[in-house]
């Protein structure tokens, strides 16, 4: 049972609820077996270090839940579950629109950085129709004349040459970062990234049991010393970066750090997996001003993956590949064997929307979201003066240190209030950034400043509560 309950205190939440989540861990794991008979109350508070009653509620909490059952003078027994009742594993991404799908009423949503809709749009004079809609429809690479569109934008506005042959459609980043992890990662592989790092990156390696191996990251982006210490100790790893803007700081690599990444990467062998899916939201650039290049612009063996999420809408889940040959071509099998093909609507908006997204109006979306960030900081500044907030260069969020250990009890709180945010447990995957705060600008002006609001009165809640708290 010591071993089931390892790592308990590291949990969020209250210390009854973190219990009864290591417990529930140990059943799904198979640490705790059907029929097995957990450890008396007492003992196991002793055991722990809690109060009786901390054990009391954790076991009402699992009997709540379905997990065990109370016999009355014998114990707490572990119940049997069929297959189908198991919780799937859940990646924080997929956590925070759980609790976006739960929130209900007027409800003010800034924990997913995305557009909120599609007002921002580029007018599209090309309109859809059933015509278009021919053959088979599947083309594993995706459609032809979305693939020339991607290939265009990457290389006329992103500064990356690429030919339509080197591209893979997918459903999205994340389809993208796992049908990747399936062709290269193997258990036990180590994956360099910086934290704080995007949500769905553990999701995307967690099927094919890699290893998640932290740098930090500050204003320039990764620490590259950093991340040479740890290259250095790894057998051909490989390293996951977001050069462009960093998820979640909005951090943009300088250019000495890119010129020593991909020394490093030389040096140990390592793939690198540069994420371009916030590439072309550079906020202060000025006109005719160009973003640095990608990594992959100055070494071929990098592969890029990117999405059009973040520039237009998330629901169009149109993503892509870039890879040399042959992990192309490998790519390409994984891609057909898993889904076939992606959506050939979805397709043809895309390619209609890239069209349409000429240099003016990429420069129009940048200048609307620099005003947002730079209104949300001056608003968490003035209501909010003990948050430590940090002026993010790209992209579509910030990044945001609360004067407490752990932010996640706040996120819930801020939801009573009517606005949902990210926790900092949401995007770290080693335990140090548990104080932060994931904060989108992408909503209106208007809505920004009621979240602020809201924010600011759950935190003098929050703040009382602490006062209050023994100890």
């Amino acid at each position: 049972m010591r071993i089931a309950l390892d790592g308990w205190q590291r949990r969020t939440g209250p210390r009854y609820r973190r219990i009864a989540a290591a417990l529930a861990d140990a059943v799904e794991r198979g640490l705790v077996g059907a029929g097995d008979r957990l450890p008396a109350e007492r003992p196991l508070a002793d055991a722990l270090g809690v109060s009786r009653g901390t054990t009391v509620r954790g076991y009402d909490e699992l009997a709540q839940a379905g997990w065990v059952e109370r016999r009355q003078g014998a114990g707490t027994f572990v119940r049997p579950r069929p297959a189908w009742t198991h919780t799937p594993t859940e990646n924080p991404t997929s956590a925070l629109l759980h609790r976006r799908l739960a929130g209900a009423g007027d409800m003010i949503d800034i924990s997913l950085s995305v557009p909120p809709g599609t007002d921002h749009l580029p007018p599209i004079h090309e309109p859809l129709r059933m015509s278009d809609l021919a053959g088979h429809g599947l083309d594993p690479a995706g459609l032809p004349d979305l693939r020339a569109a991607l290939a265009r934008h990457l290389t006329d506005h992103l500064g990356l040459p690429t030919t339509a042959d080197q591209l893979i459609v997918t459903s999205g980043a994340q389809h993208a970062l796992s049908l990747l992890s399936l062709a290269v990662i193997s258990p036990g592989r180590p994956v360099i990234t910086g934290c704080p790092t995007y949500p769905g990156l553990a999701g995307a390696i967690a099927g094919r049991q890699g290893r998640l191996v932290t740098v930090p990251v500050d204003p320039l982006g990764v620490e590259t010393q950093a991340l040479e210490r740890a290259a250095a100790q790894a057998h051909a790893p490989v390293i996951y970066v977001d050069p462009a803007a960093h998820s979640p700081t909005g951090a943009v690599l300088c250019g000495s750090r890119r010129h020593t990444l991909l020394q490093s990467a030389r040096r140990h062998r390592a793939l690198v997996v540069e994420d371009l899916t916030q590439a072309g939201l550079q906020l202060d650039l000025e006109p005719g001003q160009a973003a640095p290049a990608p990594l992959a612009a100055d070494d071929a063996s990098v592969v890029t993956v990117g999405s059009l999420s973040k520039m237009f809408w998330a629901g169009l889940r149109i993503g892509w590949l870039r890879a040399p040959e042959p992990l192309h071509r490998y790519l390409l099998r994984l891609r057909s064997a898993n889904d076939l093909a992606p959506s050939v609507p979805s397709q043809l908006l895309a390619t209609r929307l890239l069209h349409a997204a000429d240099a003016a109006w990429q420069q129009s979306l940048r200048q609307a979201l620099r005003a947002r960030r730079d209104l949300l900081l001056t608003h968490l500044t003035q209501q909010l003066p003990a948050w430590q907030t940090q002026s993010p260069q790209a992209g579509l969020s910030m990044w945001v240190t609360l004067p407490v250990a752990d932010s996640e009890t706040f996120t819930h709180l801020a939801t009573r209030y009517g606005v949902i945010v990210a926790s900092g447990a949401t995007s770290c995957v080693d335990g140090r950034h548990s104080s932060g705060l994931r904060l989108s600008f992408a909503e209106s002006p208007k809505t920004l400043e009621s979240a602020v609001d809201r924010l600011s009165v759950a935190w003098e809640e929050h703040s009382r509560r602490l006062a209050s708290s023994p100890g």
